[in-house]
């Protein structure tokens, strides 16, 4: 059998959740029948897909979605790649990596690429500061449909967002759910004493909701005069200094450890009794899904792809110990985004209640499972070979 040559172009070489997912992907993909070549920017992901066996990898700097060099360099591959005997696969990740490879496949349509897109972030909630720029970039998303074969949404919320606002057909996507490596079992790192760590993991921009997190911790500390409670913070980003500050302003800066970029933050999630996804906006939820893995309850804002990661099993529920509605699911709570009191009411009840973050935590093993890397390459395969069919 003829190889399929694909070529996989991402924007972010940082292990962000899109990056994971790419690299997650590229991993599973049978090599004996296709042809796999990956271009990123300069960065960790870069450093990981050269180690990998079987794969061809171009570093190109992209300075943004707009970079011309860029794009001409992409394009200059693609050539290299397309040949009358061969069958090529274009497969464009995220924002960036969207723009600039789909820019890049612009010409004659004799002996053109198939074109596939991967949308790792806009969802109902997902908003830009700027109002124009958000209308601009929703507009880019509509006039490069034109030049998609089929798009590739990583949940039902994606996909909703997509066709709600006409930016392509449903006949064109697809959802095909992020998945991850299924854990051994894992050695049990957990505090056996009354200690609580709580933990979130990714970057440290707004959208990601640190900050109620930050201020639900301080409520908990100074109204419940809890001196148990630990929150470990992972990841980089430009809202760290001003989250730092919080921690000072609030007085609970001893109790939060800020640790920055980890090279593998598996080794984190098993020291955590809860794991919490503040997050505003969220297309899936890659950690929150990582620490389920590990038999972490979760509690995540009602959003996007966490809403459907979390399973939810129950309508809205008036609790007397959450002050607002929450909903409850078998491995973790969903809370309204940007609510201090419901998140630190949620993480009242799990701190207080050891059976129920057991129970909790069993449900999001078990759910975790469904969301195997071998469940996401198989469905990104067959998708591929459709096309060329």
């Amino acid at each position: 059998m003829k190889k399929i040559k694909v070529l996989e172009i991402i924007g972010d070489s940082t292990l962000s959740g899109g990056s994971i997912s790419l690299l997650t992907l590229v991993k599973g993909l049978d090599k004996r029948k296709f042809d796999i070549t990956c271009i990123c920017p300069p960065g960790p992901l870069a450093g990981i897909l050269k180690g990998l066996k079987d794969v061809e990898v171009e570093v190109i700097p992209m300075c943004s979605k707009w970079d011309i060099k860029a794009i001409q360099k992409i394009r200059k591959i693609i050539s290299k790649l397309k040949t009358k005997t061969s069958d090529l696969i274009v497969h464009s990740h995220g924002v960036r990596g969207g723009w600039l490879g789909r820019l890049a496949c612009l010409g004659p349509k004799e002996n053109a690429p198939k074109i596939v897109y991967t949308e790792h972030l806009w969802t109902d909630e997902y908003k830009l500061n700027n109002p124009l720029t958000h209308i601009f970039q929703v507009f880019g998303l509509w006039l490069l449909d034109f030049l998609t074969t089929k798009t590739i949404a990583v949940s039902n919320a994606v996909a909703d967002f997509l066709v709600k606002k006409g930016i392509t057909r449903p006949e064109k996507i697809k959802v095909i759910y992020n998945g991850i490596e299924q854990r051994a079992k894992s050695k049990e790192q957990r505090n056996k004493g009354e200690e609580i760590t709580i933990g979130f993991v990714g970057g440290l921009t707004r959208n990601k909701g640190v900050e109620y997190l930050i201020r639900a911790v301080a409520e908990i500390i100074l109204s419940h005069k809890s001196k148990i409670l630990n929150l470990v913070i992972v990841g980089e980003g430009e809202e760290k200094k001003k989250l730092k500050n919080l921690t000072k302003k609030l007085k609970i800066d001893k109790l939060v450890e800020f640790k920055g970029l980890v090279d593998n933050p598996s080794v984190i999630y098993p020291t955590l009794d809860i794991y919490i996804q503040p997050s505003l906006s969220e297309s899936f939820g890659i950690a929150a899904l990582e620490a389920m893995s590990f038999g972490v309850p979760v509690i995540a804002s009602n959003v996007g792809g966490l809403r459907e990661l979390l399973a939810l099993e129950s309508d809205n529920i008036a609790d007397k110990d959450l002050k607002k509605p929450y909903l409850l699911t078998d491995c973790g709570i969903l809370v309204p985004p940007e609510n201090v009191a419901a998140l630190s009411a949620a993480i009242l009840k799990l701190m207080k209640d050891k059976k129920l973050r057991l129970r909790l935590g069993d449900g999001a093993k078990r759910r975790a499972k469904q969301y195997s890397a071998e469940k996401m390459v198989e469905k990104t395969e067959k998708l591929y070979l459709s096309l060329i069919e």
